[in-house]
């Protein structure tokens, strides 16, 4: 089946993807996984899916009191994300479907700020979707009367705001959003096809960047600084380019002939990242994914799309759902508990997203419904390093899957939860056959995390390589 394929469901895209594949993930059968970022202007934000919502209040307290700076505080930091964003209200005649109702407080924004990352709601809605997240409603989820921008993410499913751009359904990426008005605004010069290849230093101090050693098809040249180096490369690339500019662990920049500006330990260090996995069960209702395969609808689809902004083209954000792990399945190990102790009370230990994939390519495919899990706080590990002194040469990045045991107990729960949706009497009316992934023969504890180990894939979320903190942490 191609949904089961992550190189099949999302196709590689060199043009706009630096195409980058993971060291052997000894924890996830060895695998070594194709991880997607955005190699053009407004990096990720130009080919991610769109979702926007923000944390809880107790994870950003967590954050201030973790890097010792209580700026990071929910009261502190959610006058810039009002700066930040425009909101617009869905479209309710557009998205005319039953079980869609989009629920959200209005003052969790501010319009009057004008500000660039438009946010709204896709004109779309996806069939398959507006049943299975009925299921998830039936285990506990209700709907969140605030949305996921106030705040408060934990115990409620939603359907989630985009990034984009409400009047003509386009994306509200960085580039389209933040770099597009500071061209207009100020006398900023965008060098394009170019790539950093070395952070250069003060030779009066040592310490102090100067200028970037860039090159565009091959030719090195030199930008200098007038005020401050701003390292913003993403989280492969920017502990790669802080190594090969001498700022790292002096082992790793010894080994490749680096001078040491800086022994910093930590670069390339506490990467994290979640990964999900899919329920699937075989259902008679439409997926769009068809739709949009079939020739003879194409011609009307795009005119939808560019005349009226509707139509499959016009969305990508579905409905989530987030939630501590209920009373009745926290049989955890002792480690497992004290180390979910340590999250704030409000922050979510599991996220669900209700997908449609066809279960064949092409028009005539019937539709696969999944329900899909994944960790919020994932306590795994991994880390970034470099194979060469070179820019050119990709970074050496180990995603450190599920080599902490916690992250598996984590996980088989969610693939339980979700089974329990699948078996809620909402889903009947559609649920065709029995269930696909993991299957019927997959039951016990250890069965679940074995398949979980050869299936788990990314978001797309990997974070904290170059990390904030106090010293010595």
């Amino acid at each position: 089946m191609p949904v089961l394929s992550v190189s099949t469901s999302y196709p590689r895209q060199p043009l706009v993807d630096w195409d980058l594949i993971t060291e052997p993930q000894t924890s996830a059968n060895n695998r070594r996984i194709h991880f997607a970022r955005g190699k053009t202007l407004g990096g990720c934000s130009a080919i991610n899916t769109l979702g926007y919502h923000r944390g809880s209040i107790g994870s950003y307290q967590y954050w201030a009191d973790l890097v010792g700076d209580q700026s990071y505080t929910w009261p502190n930091i959610l006058p810039y994300f009002k700066k930040s964003t425009t909101l617009t209200p869905p479209d309710l005649a557009k998205r005319n479907v039953q079980n869609a109702t989009v629920l959200y407080e209005p003052k969790a924004f501010d319009n009057s700020l004008n500000g660039p990352v438009q946010v709204s709601w896709g004109n779309w809605v996806d069939i398959t979707g507006t049943w299975l997240a009925l299921g998830m409603q039936s285990i506990g989820l209700p709907l969140s009367p605030t949305g996921f921008s106030s705040g408060i993410l934990s115990g409620y499913g939603g359907w989630v705001t985009s990034e984009i751009k409400a009047k003509d359904a386009t994306r509200s990426s960085s580039e389209a959003s933040y770099l597009r008005q500071a061209i207009e605004d100020t006398d900023i010069m965008v060098y394009t096809h170019t790539q950093a290849q070395r952070i250069l230093f003060d030779q009066g101090t040592p310490q102090k960047a100067n200028s970037v050693l860039v090159s565009t098809n091959g030719y090195e040249y030199i930008i200098s600084a007038n005020k401050e180096v701003i390292l913003s490369a993403g989280v492969f690339h920017s502990p790669q380019l802080l190594m090969v500019s001498g700022i790292g662990p002096k082992a790793t920049l010894e080994a490749n002939d680096i001078p040491v500006v800086v022994d910093l330990p930590g670069v390339g260090q506490n990467l994290q990242d979640q990964i999900f996995f899919d329920v699937l069960s075989g259902v008679n209702t439409p997926n769009t994914a068809a739709l949009v395969a079939d020739p003879t609808q194409t011609a009307n689809l795009l005119s939808n799309y560019f005349n009226n902004a509707t139509g499959p083209y016009s969305s990508a954000g579905g409905f989530i759902a987030f939630e501590k792990i209920p009373p009745s399945m926290r049989n955890f190990t002792k480690r497992t508990s004290d180390l979910l102790n340590t999250i704030p009370a409000d922050w979510p230990e599991l996220e669900y997203i209700v997908l449609a994939y066809p279960n064949t390519p092409g028009a005539n495919a019937t539709t696969v419904g999944a329900m899909s899990g994944t960790i919020q706080a994932p306590f795994s590990r991994g880390n970034v390093t470099i194979s060469s002194s070179s820019m050119l040469d990709p970074p050496l990045i180990n995603m450190g899957w599920l080599t902490d045991p916690a992250d598996g107990e984590l996980l088989v729960a969610a693939v339980k939860r979700c089974r329990q949706a699948w078996a809620s009497d909402v889903l009947k009316p559609i649920k065709v056959g029995p269930e696909i992934l993991p299957g019927p023969d997959v039951q016990s504890d250890a069965d679940i995390l074995v398949w979980l180990r050869g299936v788990v894939a990314p978001v797309w979320h990997p974070s904290s390589t170059c990390s904030m903190g106090k010293k010595g942490l």
